[in-house]
């Protein structure tokens, strides 16, 4: 059943809906004329009634018969004759020439053009006319008698009415086409529109990334099957809600009157129902009219999880390799002669850096130094360190924790005592501050001297001198004092447990160590230090750190810091009966720590099996070679061989990316990867 046979199959029940409207009217009339007139007005009534029922039965019947019509056009045209032919009826039952039911003739015309358009119009205005006039002229012959003339009092109305049938048919002609023309255009419109939408669902859900439409203040009004895939909500959850509460993370304010176009892009953390965690990336565009008003949002967001595990793989083997570089480095300086001396002091972190810089610059002066950071960051070797680059190197390095002295005996051992000065001081004992004269003191754990103390203490670095317990001459030392702590000392000052004079004394310079699990980078380097250093001790030839042992360490939070990764490394060196340390040698809480993902890439990729790395201890830079030849492919493969987006998913610049495809010889003659020569042949 085509669109025109319905539409007009439609027309034709208002049609018949419209005459029993009329009808009824008719015949309500007729009753109610009926009860307010004198006896002797029955005949009419009946008169009037008998065709009513029948236009009626007529109307039901057509009703019924309309879904077995084969041909709508000549039905339609069979209905319109009829109302004319009824219209006729009841104006000659009305009183003929003074009826003033005339106009009906335009409903019919009227509903004519409506069904059957110009022709069909014309067509009842002309039988309405023949119709009508027959009518009256029959009744006036009726009237008056045969051989009279006819009046032009009489044509004329009759002459206005049927041109006025003629006018309406022309007229009402023109809207119905009009009309018909511009319900078919909106019809094309609307199937253009539906196509269009299907094309942008079908866009939509095959893109392969996260979508989601917004209006102006960020309400969801489209959420595609990526989007509920990615984030585990179904698209009637987030509807009418804002996409910042849908990724709480996300920073763009949709609050903000804006008024041209913007694309912004972020990565956000992004937690579904179920607890699940995702790093998201996620581009924001702002949809404008040509006044550059903003109507609403397009969101398209994608899981980077993978990737930036990718990334942090590549970073962390860029890392393993420059620590190996460092290390070779490390060995050359130490079998050479050096102007400065940093022994323990090691990394590559800038904080580092800094700190190298520090010790040379205050080594050679008298001055006081503070060394702040916490517990086993390595606060004692910085401080040998500046001692062994000053000028009182050849004289005596004196180390003091003063936290693990009982109160009682702190000050007779800092400043010495005399014989008989308390019970069991058999003999005169010099101090450590004694010991230390013309040398330098190391003063650790400085924030646990008790107050009474740490007058005493200023005195010595005010003039110099200091009276043992029990004795009554001052002695006179020359001193450098190297203080450290892992206390806020300025707290302490502001609480009263730490005197201000002697904390502006101490802290003449300042060095801050930062902890190891600020310092990721230096946890190699200084894994490779110390394992030489008890590979010697203990009399092993262990030579190397597995990769995978060394994942490990890096994945590791390290409370004690670099005390800590002392220890273990100590442990490792001694259980071992290898060569190279491996996981296994490393202590049991190490061991279960959770290392960082392995790309499915470098599983797939390396010769043998990344195992055979692991197991063996291959050589890092012909691996790190043969892996990032590797992740360069596979870059290019999910790029599609356009080295621009392949730079973009590796995170690094297209001349960068340039400068290794040539490096590895992927660069064709056009100076094309070998994937864009094979993305053009194909």
């Amino acid at each position: 059943m085509t669109d025109d046979y319905k539409n007009l199959t439609e027309k034709i029940r208002w049609l018949l809906l419209l005459r029993v409207v009329i009808l009824s009217f008719f015949l309500a009339a007729t009753g109610l004329f009926h009860l307010f007139q004198e006896e002797g007005s029955s005949e009419f009534f009946f008169t009037l009634l008998m065709p009513l029922c029948v236009a009626y039965a007529i109307s039901i019947g057509s009703f019924l018969a309309l879904r077995r019509i084969r041909n709508l056009r000549a039905f339609a045209l069979a209905q319109v004759d009829f109302d004319v032919v009824l219209i006729t009826g009841i104006i000659w039952i009305t009183g003929d020439i003074v009826s003033p039911f005339s106009f009906l003739y335009n409903l019919a015309v009227m509903n004519a053009a409506i069904l059957l358009f110009y022709r069909g119009a014309f067509f009842t205005a002309g039988f309405s006319s023949v119709c009508y006039a027959a009518l009256l002229i029959g009744a006036t012959y009726w009237s008056q008698g045969s051989g009279l003339p006819l009046s032009w009092s009489l044509l004329m109305p009759v002459a206005l009415n049927i041109g006025s049938f003629f006018a309406i048919a022309g007229l009402s002609g023109f809207l119905a086409n009009k009309l018909a023309e511009t319900e078919k255009l909106l019809k094309e419109k609307q199937i253009d529109y539906q196509e269009l939408d299907s094309l942008k669902d079908a866009l939509m859900q095959g893109i392969g990334s996260g979508v989601a439409i917004t209006d102006c203040q960020g309400r969801i009004n489209y959420f595609n099957t990526q989007a509920q895939h990615l984030t585990a909500l179904d698209e009637a959850t987030v509807k009418s809600r804002r996409l910042d509460e849908v990724f709480p993370a996300l920073t763009w304010n949709f609050d903000k009157p804006r008024n041209s176009a913007s694309i912004v892009s972020e990565e956000i953390l992004f937690a579904n129902p179920h607890g699940a965690q995702k790093q998201l990336r996620l581009t924001l565009a702002s949809l404008s009219n040509a006044d550059q008003e903003v109507l609403g949002y397009v969101s398209i967001f994608e899981d980077i999880t993978k990737q930036k595990q990718f990334e942090e793989k590549v970073r962390f083997e860029e890392e393993l390799r420059r620590a190996r570089e460092f290390d070779l480095q490390q060995r050359q300086t130490e079998n050479s002669d050096k102007e400065f001396v940093f022994e323990g002091v090691i990394g590559k972190n800038g904080s580092v850096g800094k700190i190298y810089h520090l010790i040379q610059k205050v080594a050679l002066t008298g001055t006081s130094v503070l060394i702040t950071g916490e517990s086993g960051t390595g606060k004692e070797l910085v401080a040998r360190a500046i001692h062994l680059n000053g000028l009182r190197k050849a004289r005596p390095f004196v180390a003091v924790n003063c936290g693990a002295i009982p109160e009682a005996l702190i000050e007779s051992e800092l400043f010495g005592h005399v014989r008989g000065a308390f019970t069991g001081a058999i003999a005169d004992h010099p101090g450590l501050f004694k010991q230390a004269d013309q040398g330098t003191i190391f003063l650790d754990e400085v924030g646990e001297l008790p107050l009474q103390l740490q007058v005493k203490l200023l005195r010595v670095l005010q003039e110099k001198t200091f009276t043992p317990v029990g004795g009554s001459k001052p002695i006179k030392v020359d001193v450098r004092v190297i203080s450290a702590t892992n206390r806020d000392l300025r707290r302490e000052m502001d609480e009263g447990r730490f005197r201000e004079d002697l904390y502006y004394r101490l802290n003449v310079v300042q060095i801050v160590i930062p902890p190891l699990r600020n310092r990721k980078e230096d946890i190699p380097v200084l894994a490779h230090y110390f394992m030489r250093k008890f590979a010697s001790l203990h009399d092993k030839k262990v030579e190397e750190i597995s990769s995978n042992a060394l994942m490990h360490l890096m994945s590791y939070a390290y409370p004690g810091n670099i005390r800590e990764l002392e220890n273990i490394i100590e442990h490792a060196v001694t259980v071992t009966n290898k060569n190279i340390l491996a996981d296994d040698d490393l202590p049991s809480h190490i061991k279960g720590i959770p290392i960082l993902e392995e790309s499915e890439l470098f599983e797939k990729t390396a010769p043998g099996g990344a195992e055979l790395f692991f197991n063996k201890g291959l050589s890092l830079d012909t691996e790190l070679e043969t892996h990032e030849k590797c992740i360069l492919l596979g870059a290019l493969k999910r790029a599609n061989g356009v080295q621009k987006r392949a730079a973009e998913i590796l995170g690094i610049n297209y001349r960068s990316l340039r400068h290794r495809l040539e490096k590895y010889g992927m660069l064709g003659t056009k100076g094309q990867s070998f994937s864009d020569e094979t993305a053009e042949r194909q």
